[in-house]
């Protein structure tokens, strides 16, 4: 056996270290070939690969540099090294070596998507735009592609684009005629009057706690609650996870997606009592949705609607459903209407997204309060 044969041998089971996670065996052993004077671009390219992620980025750069010096013809070690260079906020240099890998292989599509993420950062919309589109004709399942973009597009208010890259990679619930003839659910009418809010309880306190026993389960989905412009605490105060819809056909979604039968008997419901619904709103789509938790002192305080701007200019209705009984504060307050609503299991409210309905969640006095909540839109437009 050659030399070749022996490193290309060595590097595969250092490679398989790597694969397992046996970080410290694997660069012990690199380290030992580069003392042998025995190295190659991969032995850079190992080592490289182990120091990023374990976030020692310079001692990545480092050695990525010397795997490219030793073989510039390695897209992968260009597009590793720009990404080590972006983490240390080198970004111009970052750029260079997505550029470098792309002269390598224009389809290449880590460098592109990486380039049209770093032209978004410096508001190149033009140069951004490109390279998001260039990433998804390369493929068009790339689902993180899809969800960046559709950022980008909602952000500079191309709102019918990004209908359609947000149904690619988070999907929509639809609700239309389709639903008509399921089972119907009695009214609430403790809210009734000319407010066009709809409330019901949909009796089914243990389908509640599994949701709400889902989310304490899924810590790792677990995010401190945002509004439009990010983490405000004096705005809002929870803790939330978001859900995609196509995340519903997954294992251990089933109570969840469970619940979205009931809340179809809701509209169902809310639209017999409004025939106008029934006649122009009958088809329309529900995007990722939150399960948030309020802890003592927990709140979204500020007033707001769902329909305030024009990116949000297609949502029609908002929903929420009450998951757990509140003893004390944490209410719906509608202000137009003087309106306080008190949480408890199961009770759930559809309204308009409109200004009319402004709202804010009270702050939690005491124990905690759990919801599922999102929004209904006109049907997203799937033609790209």
């Amino acid at each position: 056996m050659d030399i070749n044969q022996k490193q290309d041998k060595s590097n595969q089971e250092i490679a398989k270290l790597i694969e397992d996670k046996k970080y410290d065996i694997a660069e012990k052993e690199l380290l030992q070939i580069i003392d042998k004077k025995e190295e190659n671009y991969q032995t850079h390219f190992l080592l490289g690969n182990i120091y990023a992620l374990l976030k020692q980025q310079e001692k990545a750069i480092q050695h990525l540099n010397l795997s490219v010096k030793l073989n510039p013809t390695n897209k992968v070690s260009h597009y590793n090294l720009g990404i080590m260079l972006n983490e240390l906020g080198q970004l111009q240099e970052a750029k260079k070596s997505f550029e470098e890998a792309l002269k390598l292989d224009p389809e290449y599509l880590y460098a592109n998507f990486a380039l049209a993420i770093s032209f978004d950062k410096e508001n190149d919309l033009k140069k951004a735009r490109y390279f998001y589109e260039k990433t998804l004709s390369i493929n068009n399942d790339f689902v993180l592609g899809h969800e960046k973009y559709a950022k980008f597009l909602q952000r500079t208010g191309d709102i019918t684009k990004c209908q359609y890259h947000t149904y690619k990679y988070a999907g929509v619930i639809r609700f239309n005629d389709k639903n008509d003839n399921i089972k119907k659910i009695k009214r609430d009418d403790s809210l009734k009057g000319t407010n066009f809010i709809g409330c019901w309880n949909i009796n089914n306190d243990e389908l509640c706690k599994k949701i709400i026993n889902f989310f304490e389960k899924r810590k790792d989905l677990q995010i401190v609650g945002e509004i439009g412009y990010g983490k405000d605490e004096n705005a809002k105060k929870s803790i939330d996870i978001s859900i995609h819809p196509r995340d519903l056909e997954q294992k251990g979604f089933e109570d969840i997606k469970l619940y979205f039968r009931s809340l179809q008997e809701c509209y169902q419901d809310y639209k017999t009592e409004w025939p106008f619904i029934k006649n122009n709103l009958n088809n329309l789509h529900i995007p990722s949705f939150n399960i948030q938790k309020y802890e003592i002192g927990g709140h979204f305080n500020k007033m707001h609607c769902e329909r305030a701007s024009l990116q949000s200019t297609h949502r029609v209705f908002a929903w929420m459903t009450y998951l757990n009984d509140v003893e004390d504060g944490g209410g719906t307050y509608f202000e137009h209407y003087n309106l306080r609503v008190k949480p408890s299991t199961g009770k759930t409210l559809i309204w308009p997204a409109e200004w009319t309905h402004a709202h804010r969640g009270e702050i939690l006095n005491k124990g905690k309060k759990y919801i599922v909540t999102g929004w209904m839109h006109f049907p997203f437009n799937f033609n790209n």
